[in-house]
């Protein structure tokens, strides 16, 4: 095969078995290209995310380097590549880069033993340190033992020579961000607009926290390095996003810094000439709520505010050397952004040092009762470079591991005319000294149940009924819990599933999980149900148990209403018609083109207008009117540009479709005859009447 000595290749690789694994645009290769191409623009360099066009490019030709990113998700399919290129062409330099290696000096021993033919490792940041790798080897014709032999070392590079492992002295990070071109604005990214990758930019890199559980928690990253020149990259964007109505924002910390206000304004006016983008993917900072506030009202309601506190109990938050917000201050920032439009955010891991089921359910209880409108439930990943993944850490808090597949990320691919079977894992706690595994199971059932009842408000009809009985709803919450089984078979048969997946796909080491995935890879190829067991029991309850999940929430309302002794038939009617009312909204939302009648007697415009929070009773009137039920335009994109990306034929993609898009906000509109109103008695109503009645 030809060769040219200024050719690169650089693949962010993404599993494609089911459907795309990792849908966001390779920004990280492609910032180490441009910074490439400002110090050489003869170069020659090209892009990957997906495997198949990988194997296209190298099949015409291979090229002297080849670089790959290293994350959770990716590593085992981009080392079967990188094997069967150096069988087929052993001169090409094969380099990887990224965090999924190691911290300590036995994980970094532990990785070269598995994964010997790679010939440089690149840790840290990658434009400085790939280039002056790039430019070493250069120099010494592309021969990796000469580079290796010569002295000095390239920095933040690793590699092995006879045996040994050699690490490179750890080079200054950018401290200016803007010194790095734009991939965007060079072209480099342009093969990735195909409504099925979403964009993704960084402003700041660093985070000045210090959390054992994160990569970034190490002190090479404490300092933030920062850009301000966004204008034109993200008009860039805009024009051509195609179907794709969000944009990931990389950074650790955005609303934080005095510079993000600004960049909220240029994308507050890309909103304004594009409609676009609709939802801004990312991590907002851990304190200066008040600015990030600011700039989500700036945002219109695009970004969720996000209060990431792990947990709510002191002392594993001391274990993890974190501190949070108090509780006070969460339901401050919480009332700040209902009045932006903005959706609060925060996540909990299950299983960190000191965890125990009263303190998982007490976590969950703080923010939810603060009113944080998505809460996300994992489980301990326990990661490379991080404190938590040590000997030490995992001997004193009596960890106990399994390990199971990465999500949708597996599958058969193609390499230079050699099939291969590929699979990623990932190490979980399932049981720690103050956490049995029992406890960790129940743990996981009443995250299912905060997932499908709680998140994003999916019921806030009922949410608002709490409010109005001045009741719990986390109380609420585990009524519903504790009656799952009991009140369905079909919710029954869902919990039993669930916990039956979070045991069945365990395997003891990572080894019996790829030989036992290998064996059965035609069977995981051919689920449509995938392997992320909350998203998929998610799906299910909410496409599929829509009946059963409102037959036993609003029986248990019924019962609390009794319990408050203020039952009478006017609120039994309006439970029963909000049922119904909830029913039409949701079900089968993604279904575009279904339009639905159906009549009440309740005024569901001014009552939607207070989040339900309000008095049945005085929105009543005699006369029934009818009402449609419907999606506006702007949902029918949104809800084609979801099924493009993920699908819509499966539980898969229907689990990812809830998990990654604003569901509340793609549930059916409702109309009706501004006439049916005027002919109405408003006393009957007992409302006053506005014209044009129609909610979006």
């Amino acid at each position: 095969m030809k060769t040219k000595k200024n050719d690169i290749y650089l693949a962010d690789l993404t599993h494609t078995g089911q459907i795309v694994a990792s849908n966001v645009m390779p920004l990280g290769i492609g910032l180490i290209a441009s910074y490439l191409l400002e110090k050489n623009n003869d170069l020659n360099i090209e892009l990957f995310k997906y495997p198949k066009d990988l194997d296209a490019a190298l099949n015409q030709f291979i090229p002297p380097v080849i670089g790959f990113s290293n994350y959770s998700w990716n590593l085992d399919i981009a080392y079967h590549f990188a094997k069967r290129i150096k069988e087929k062409s052993p001169s090409t330099v094969i380099i990887f880069g990224g965090p999924n290696y190691g911290l300590t000096q036995q994980e970094i021993k532990n990785f070269w033993e598995m994964y010997p033919i790679i010939d440089f490792y690149i840790v840290k940041e990658g434009e400085i340190a790939f280039y002056e790798l790039f430019t070493k080897l250069k120099e010494n014709d592309f021969d990796t033992k000469s580079v290796k032999e010569s002295s000095p070392i390239p920095g933040n590079c690793h590699f092995t020579l006879n045996g040994q492992i050699f690490y490179g002295e750890i080079i200054p990070r950018i401290q200016k961000l803007d010194e790095i071109p734009s991939p965007y604005l060079l072209g480099l990214m342009d093969k990735f607009f195909d409504n099925v990758l979403i964009p993704m930019i960084h402003t700041t890199r660093g985070c000045p926290f210090t959390c054992t559980f994160c990569t970034e928690g190490n002190p090479y990253y404490s300092k933030v390095s920062k850009r301000v020149d966004l204008k034109d990259e993200l008009e860039y964007i805009a024009t051509r996003r195609g179907l794709i109505s969000d944009i990931v924002i990389t950074d650790a910390n955005f609303g934080m810094f005095s510079e993000d206000k600004p960049k909220a304004l240029i994308l507050a006016d890309l909103q304004k000439r594009f409609n676009w983008p609709k939802r801004i993917i990312v991590s907002t900072g851990k304190n200066q709520k008040e600015k990030i506030v600011e700039v989500a009202s700036i945002l219109n309601g695009a970004m969720n505010i996000a209060a990431s506190l792990q947990s709510t109990n002191q002392e594993i938050l001391s274990n993890i050397k974190r501190s949070n917000i108090s509780i006070d201050s969460l339901r401050l920032i919480v009332e700040q952004s209902n009045k932006v439009d903005s959706v609060t955010y925060t996540e909990i891991i299950l299983g960190l040092p000191g965890d125990s089921y009263e303190r998982h359910l007490q976590s969950l209880r703080d923010v939810t009762d603060a009113g944080l409108g998505i809460v996300r439930m994992y489980q301990l990943i326990l990661l490379p470079q991080t404190e938590l993944n040590t000997p030490e850490t995992r001997e004193k808090f009596k960890m106990k591991t399994k390990f199971r597949i990465n999500p949708r990320s597996f599958g058969k691919y193609k390499v230079l005319g050699k099939e291969y079977v590929v699979v990623e894992h990932e190490e979980i706690v399932i049981e720690n000294s103050t956490l049995s595994h029992k406890d960790y199971l129940q743990c996981r059932e009443l995250d299912l149940t905060v997932e499908i009842i709680h998140n994003a408000a999916m019921f806030i009809e009922l949410i608002g009924l709490c409010k109005w009985l001045n009741a719990s709803w986390f109380d609420f919450v585990l009524r519903f819990h504790e009656k799952r089984k009991q009140s369905s078979e079909s919710l029954k048969k869902l919990y039993d599933e669930f916990v039956n997946d979070n045991v069945k796909g365990l395997f003891d080491t990572k080894e019996q999980l790829i030989e036992y995935v290998k064996s059965h890879i035609d069977e995981y190829l051919l689920d449509t149900e995938g392997t992320n067991e909350i998203a998929k029991a998610k799906a299910k309850g909410f496409f599929f148990l829509m009946d059963d999940l409102h037959n036993v929430l609003f029986s248990e309302m019924k019962e609390l209403i009794k319990e408050n002794g203020i039952s009478n038939p006017i609120l039994k009617l309006y439970l029963d018609e909000l049922c119904r009312f909830s029913i039409i909204r949701k079900r089968d939302f993604i279904k575009t083109d279904l339009i639905l009648k159906e009549i009440f007697h309740f005024n569901f415009f001014e009552i939607q207008k207070s989040n339900f929070s309000v008095n049945p009773q005085d929105y009543y009137h005699n006369e029934p009117v009818e009402y449609t039920f419907y999606h506006n335009n702007e949902q029918k994109s949104s809800i084609i540009g979801y099924a493009g990306q993920y699908g819509s034929n499966s539980v898969d993609s229907l689990g990812r479709i809830l998990m990654r898009a604003s569901a509340k906000r793609l549930f059916r509109n409702f109309k009706t005859d501004y006439s049916s109103y005027i002919n109405s008695s408003k006393q009957d109503m007992g409302l006053n009447v506005y014209g044009g009645f129609s909610v979006q």
